[in-house]
């Protein structure tokens, strides 16, 4: 009788962990099925492994929580493959700013003054990273070192019917967690959230470039989100204009 009783015991402990180690995987999996239908959905593997390089303007406007403009940003940047390099220049106050970055170095001007403080291109190198990393989602999210976990479906603001993934890149508590959002039925991504330590936005994507076949970012607009996760207030817009791009 004790024999068996243990025996009963032992599974007992073990078809929990065994259904959650299941359940992990099957999220995984499909996160992975939903982000492979984004991606054909998007133009597809194929024509995005064609970009050679692409140019393109981007503005920024920010808003304080009153809804004033608080700043307008103008950025040039230019993103190329094979070798990778990425550039963006704008101007401040009547000062040119330039920073660019291969796959050999990182510098960053401001006026015909190279930078070297170490602090200053810790944040250039992260702006320059961020502004490859949002303009080319999903295809970023292909990233092995991106861990993907399917949520479900979701209401995006009580109304959109979307796929949720929750994408992060560190076991860290305190690193960022990103949420993306796909169209039930297109598999087009409609938005983003992320995470970070002590407040939440959500990005919304408004409308995408018809050019490049790959359905690219035109506008986006970002809200910071209460406590709840409801909208708080307009945070930035963004608009992105193709100046021109290049196919292998």
């Amino acid at each position: 009788m004790k024999r068996n009783s243990f025996f009963l015991l032992s599974w007992a402990l073990v078809i929990p962990v065994f259904l959650l180690y299941t359940n992990c995987k099957s999220d995984k999996n499909r996160a992975h099925t939903i982000l492979q239908k984004s991606i054909k959905s998007h133009g597809g593997m194929e024509l995005w492994k064609k970009m050679k390089s692409i140019n393109y303007l981007k503005k920024t406007t920010l808003y304080t929580d009153s809804g004033l403009v608080e700043q307008k940003i103008s950025q040039k940047i230019i993103h190329q493959w094979k070798p990778n390099f990425t550039k963006i220049t704008w101007m401040n106050q009547g000062k040119l700013y330039q920073a660019q970055k291969s796959n050999k170095e990182l510098r960053y001007f401001e006026g015909n003054a190279l930078q070297s403080d170490p602090s200053v291109l810790k944040q250039i190198n992260e702006n320059l990273d961020a502004s490859l990393y949002v303009f080319w989602q999903p295809f970023k999210l292909l990233d092995p070192a991106a861990k993907l976990e399917y949520v479900g479906l979701k209401k995006l603001l009580d109304t959109l019917a979307v796929h949720a993934i929750k994408v992060y890149y560190t076991e860290d508590k305190k690193g960022d967690v990103w949420t993306y959002f796909f169209d039930e039925k297109s598999y087009r991504l409609r938005a983003t959230q992320v995470d970070h330590e002590k407040r939440s936005s959500l990005i919304i994507n408004e409308e995408v470039e018809d050019q490049t076949g790959l359905f690219l970012n035109k506008k986006r607009k970002s809200y910071f989100l209460d406590s709840l996760g409801k909208i708080n207030y307009l945070r930035a817009a963004y608009t992105y204009q193709i100046n021109s791009f290049e196919l292998r």
